[in-house]
């Protein structure tokens, strides 16, 4: 038997985030915020989120379970960018990848960003997607939708739906122990695999070459020394990732 999804869709709204932090008590779990248009959009570490008419803007909870310890937890944002490309893989076979920790990409470009946020006893998942909006002219070398590469209009309730269902199943699949098969999955879309990159957190920044995501849900960081030392394996928890530009 198939689940159903139940979609609140508002026209506007501050914050899709924000109304579950406030109202989440008068919903059931997996029960969706989606919005048209959000006022005070939020993204990870106060950047810039930009909400444009036609995106899918939506947000839902989990409720949190003693039986399910915390590092358990601290790998949804994994989950969610994998259910993001399974889901959108079922509307349109694209090659998404996943840029860790909360960005999906597509030709090299963000398409979705993902902000995860806890609140009493919930867990609350926000996702925005490019999917029937064009972007400005200002976002086109780091953005794109899928309407421009598609040149057609989606159901942005359909692609909802899909993504939360990807998402019940991996949570149900953690819980279960298959933590591994997850992983593997989402190192097969790893977008910054071999990349050169610059990881920002505090005021440090590390350089070096982008791994696999390891067991721990951390980014894998190949670091070059001196002459005197071999180069090394560091791993991160927490940071902001730049890609670097090789310039000839």
């Amino acid at each position: 038997m198939k689940e159903n999804i139940k979609i609140y869709k508002f026209d506007t709204i501050d914050s899709t985030n924000d109304y579950l932090r406030r109202d989440h008590s008068n919903h059931e779990e997996f029960d969706v915020i989606s919005a048209g248009i959000q006022t005070h959009s939020k993204a990870r570490r106060h950047n810039d989120w930009v909400s444009l008419e036609g995106m899918a803007t939506f947000s839902f909870f989990l409720n949190e379970k003693k039986e399910i310890k915390m590092e358990d937890y601290l790998k949804l944002p994994l989950l969610a960018g994998l259910a993001v490309v399974k889901g959108l893989k079922k509307i349109e076979n694209l090659e998404y990848k996943f840029k860790w920790t909360n960005d999906v990409y597509l030709k090299n470009k963000k398409l979705c960003g993902i902000l995860m946020e806890k609140a009493d006893d919930v867990y609350i998942v926000g996702i925005g997607i490019n999917v029937n909006n064009t972007l400005p002219k200002n976002l086109e070398n780091k953005a794109i939708s899928l309407t421009q590469i598609k040149n057609k209009k989606y159901e942005i309730d359909k692609i909802i739906t899909s993504i939360v269902l990807e998402f019940k199943i991996l949570c149900r699949n953690l819980e279960n122990g298959f933590w591994d098969e997850i992983l593997n999955q989402i190192n097969e879309i790893n977008y910054l695999k071999n990349k050169n990159i610059e990881l920002k957190f505090g005021n440090k920044i590390i350089s070096g070459i982008a791994q696999e995501i390891n067991k721990e849900g951390e980014i894998e960081v190949l670091i070059s020394q001196n002459e005197a030392q071999k180069d090394k394996i560091e791993s991160f928890s927490v940071g902001e990732i730049f890609e670097k530009i090789k310039i000839f």
